[in-house]
């Protein structure tokens, strides 16, 4: 009789910890379950990312070759014109200016 009682008291302290500390629990839980869904969006979200700044990279290297996306859709700045032939050819020249100098200096 003694083991019967003793057992009793055992489950009712486990059902009342359980009831009093439930709140905690769901909030445990929802806290986890929160912390996996967000990083699961942030990788998402990087892959987003990598995959624009690639796609950005290679229309940048598209419209410095061929000059195209220059339309300014009403917007009018004076630029200079120069596309990224001219630049290329402006460093290359800059180079070999210095480049000579430093062999002439020797």
């Amino acid at each position: 009789m003694q083991r019967s009682s003793s057992s009793t008291s055992s489950t009712l302290l486990i059902v009342l910890i359980l009831i009093i500390t439930f709140p905690f629990w769901i909030g445990l839980g929802a806290g986890l379950f929160g912390l996996i869904i967000g990083l699961f969006a942030g990788l998402m979200g990087l892959i987003a990312g990598l995959i624009g700044a690639v796609f950005g990279i290679i229309g940048a290297i598209v419209k410095a070759i061929f000059g195209w996306g220059d339309w300014h859709h009403g917007w009018h700045f004076n630029d200079t014109g120069m596309n990224a032939f001219v630049w290329f050819a402006l460093l290359i020249i800059g180079v070999l200016i210095i480049t000579r100098n430093k062999r002439k200096d020797k």
